[in-house]
């Protein structure tokens, strides 16, 4: 796919709208505060798609009763199961359902700002060329202040593989595009929505930003989607690292050999912050970049560093790398 291949952006959209996807896992404590936020939403139509992913509390319950307490000709309601286990299996069944023209994916456990849906679809409105529409989002600890998580506003690959631009909570785009580029990958799950922005930016760069004010409030807590360590994660990370190898190959861009430099330096990242955990996995993701490197000077020069800064809590060596590695 490259980033002009063409396709009707409209193409099998029955109705004009947006449709909300929640991937719902053990979450009857939470859901109801993430779906009455969408309720208090000031734009409508909306279509909201529950996916319940095999929980074992009450959460599939709940589902049922929120779509018959809230459910209204302009507030549908679509309640679907997922036996396949992981957010991803569970997002890409309730892209199945959605019929609109635009395409929200939203975790269970979080909310939006009231006037969040407005504001995207304005930007939209605005923008009829755009693709997606990306935003700020607040994090809300357990302990301690909310603060504004850091955003980078840009159209480009290179800032995503560096700092997940695209997070799940932060944009909403065209249901064409997502379907264009495959969906979500459901063999891993971490950094997926990492390695679906990248199909994104490999296939389009009309991206408009809502740079304020948040739109979007992110709950971290012990079991919460966001937040994790590195470590523990190592073999999923490293599939989506291998996906997006993958996806950049088969982009037909001319800057393709730049971008896989970029993704082994990420790569290298992993390695060292594996390493700052105190797991072995560290040095062996070191062993096997290197090995991947073995004709790339530069790299094999670079590298090194990076794992040592990464491992001793170095942070802001994604600038360095965007200069190095052309």
């Amino acid at each position: 796919m490259s980033l002009h291949s063409p396709f009707t952006i409209f193409a099998q959209m029955k109705r004009a709208g947006i449709g909300i996807v929640i991937p719902v896992y053990n979450r009857e404590k939470e859901l109801r505060r993430t779906f009455e936020s969408v309720v208090a939403q000031t734009y409508r139509p909306l279509h909201v798609v529950l996916v319940d992913n095999r929980s074992t509390d009450g959460s599939l319950a709940l589902c049922q009763r929120l779509k018959g307490e809230y459910e209204r000709p302009d507030f549908r309601v679509t309640i679907a199961e997922e036996t396949t286990q992981g957010p991803s299996a569970a997002r890409n069944r309730g892209l199945k359902y959605v019929e609109e023209e635009f395409v929200s994916f939203f975790d269970s456990d979080d909310t939006y700002a009231p006037e969040a849906i407005a504001r995207y679809m304005q930007a939209f409105e605005n923008n009829p060329s755009a693709d997606i529409v990306g935003c700020t989002v607040e994090m809300v600890p357990e302990h301690g202040r909310p603060y504004v998580a850091k955003a980078v506003f840009s159209n480009r690959v290179e800032p995503h593989l560096f700092h997940c631009t695209l997070g799940t909570q932060r944009y909403v785009a065209r249901t064409a595009l997502v379907r264009a580029v495959g969906g979500w990958h459901e063999d891993y799950m971490r950094w997926e929505d990492w390695n679906l922005g990248i199909r994104m930016l490999l296939f389009t760069d009309k991206i408009v930003w809502i740079k304020r004010p948040p739109l979007v409030n992110v709950y971290l807590h012990a079991d919460s989607i966001t937040g994790y360590r590195y470590a523990p994660n190592a073999p999923d990370i490293l599939r989506a690292v291998a996906h997006a190898h993958d996806d950049v190959e088969r982009s037909g861009r001319p800057d393709k050999r730049r971008l896989h430099r970029l993704l082994r330096y990420k790569q290298m990242v992993v390695a060292g912050l594996c390493r700052r955990e105190g797991s072995p996995l560290g040095a062996e993701i070191y062993a096997s970049t290197m090995k991947e490197c073995c004709g790339d000077t530069l790299l094999r020069w670079f590298l090194p560093l990076v794992y040592r800064y990464a491992a001793c809590g170095g942070r802001g060596s994604a600038i360095l790398a965007d200069l190095l590695l052309h």
